[in-house]
């Protein structure tokens, strides 16, 4: 039978209560909190599938090196507290900063060393700036420690470079959604991906881990791995008769060509090919959660109907997210109100000036 949790093993621990734990070579050993088959040990699993292998050497690192500051803020309430997805993303922005500065002393980071990082990432605009706080959290640990002198703060006299104005991943039209479902037929993975971003409406973290579970009852139940919130989403037509061609897995909806949750470069990746292929390169993704958001808007939905269904938390991001599909007729409206008030002053000066005419 096929173990549908590679890499996790179950033993008793000293009270004969039965646990589970995440043991993989060359990885850090993880005991689940939650019980074996839940949702919630569905994403303690995935968690530990992206989890960044041990380093070699770690336990003779640097005192007061950068890798050392790292390793200790990675074991900090303030890192440990973070949601799993968060997690995800500032080990790599940090493992990328460790691989190029792992030995150097966290002293050396004066606001002139950091200013030059940023100047160096201008092209990378949001990249630096994450990196920036993630520093301000590394000094915070470095002074705690007594690893840099008192009152050691140096990020706060520099700053990230601008980001120009983005309206980010680009939302797909109507024209190109149907370019897809013509290249991708239903019964192929990239075809299931695709309706289950579209129509589900869902970031691309939460689809790649949905369960069985839950799709049950004809609706997407879950709560957001981003933001926590709950959504419950009715299932439509075209949802449907996805999922009824499949391929599903037997954990996730969809797995990966060994039958694990796919990561979320190897989900990226795989839709990116299949967009590619359809003829869209400048699509992704992400963009089909945008695309859903601007029917809801297309379709006359309030904000809040419309993030009942996308699970944003503010009016304000899910309105960047749906776009203005109605700006033009209001720019109409408003040009009318405009030149209708222009020609009611110029009929009242009219009839002013008549009056005043002598007879």
């Amino acid at each position: 039978m096929k173990n549908r949790y590679p890499y996790a093993t179950s033993f008793l621990d000293r009270h004969q209560k039965r646990r589970w734990r995440f043991r993989r070579k060359g990885y850090p050993t993880y005991y689940f909190k939650a019980p074996h088959g839940t949702k919630d040990f569905e994403r303690e699993y995935a968690a530990c599938l992206e989890a960044e292998p041990i380093r070699a050497g770690a336990e003779r690192l640097k005192h007061g090196s950068v890798s050392d500051v790292i390793a200790r803020y990675y074991s900090d309430n303030s890192f440990l507290d973070l949601k799993d997805a968060t997690k995800v993303v500032y080990r790599g922005v940090l493992e990328r900063f460790r691989a190029a500065f792992g030995d150097d002393p966290m002293r050396h980071f004066d606001a002139e060393r950091i200013a030059r990082l940023m100047n160096a990432m201008r092209h990378k605009p949001h990249a630096a700036a994450r990196l920036r706080k993630l520093l301000t959290q590394l000094f915070i640990i470095a002074r705690r420690a007594k690893l840099v002198p008192p009152g050691f703060d140096p990020v706060k006299d520099t700053r990230p470079p601008k980001a120009e104005n983005s309206t980010g991943y680009h939302r797909w039209t109507e024209d190109e959604l149907s370019a897809f479902e013509a290249k991708h037929p239903l019964g192929t993975k990239p075809r299931l991906a695709f309706a289950l971003l579209l129509y589900g409406a869902q970031r691309s973290g939460d689809v790649r881990l949905m369960t069985h579970d839950m799709i049950e009852g004809g609706r997407i139940i879950l709560d957001q791995s981003k933001t926590s919130n709950a959504v419950d989403v009715p299932m439509v037509e075209p949802l449907q008769e996805a999922l009824g061609a499949g391929p599903m897995g037997m954990v996730t909806l969809l797995e990966n060509r060994t039958g694990e949750p796919f990561t979320p470069k190897g989900f990226y990746n795989m839709l990116k090919r299949a967009c590619i292929q359809a003829g869209l390169p400048h699509c992704s993704p992400h963009g089909l959660r945008k695309s859903a958001a601007r029917r809801c808007r297309e379709a006359g939905c309030s904000d809040d109907e419309g993030m009942a269904i996308t699970g944003h938390k503010t009016v304000k991001e899910y309105r960047r997210y749906a776009g203005d599909a109605n700006l033009g007729l209001r720019a109409d409206a408003a040009m009318a109100k405009v030149m209708a008030n222009r020609a009611k002053k110029l009929a009242t000066e009219r009839s002013q000036t008549t009056e005043k005419e002598p007879l």
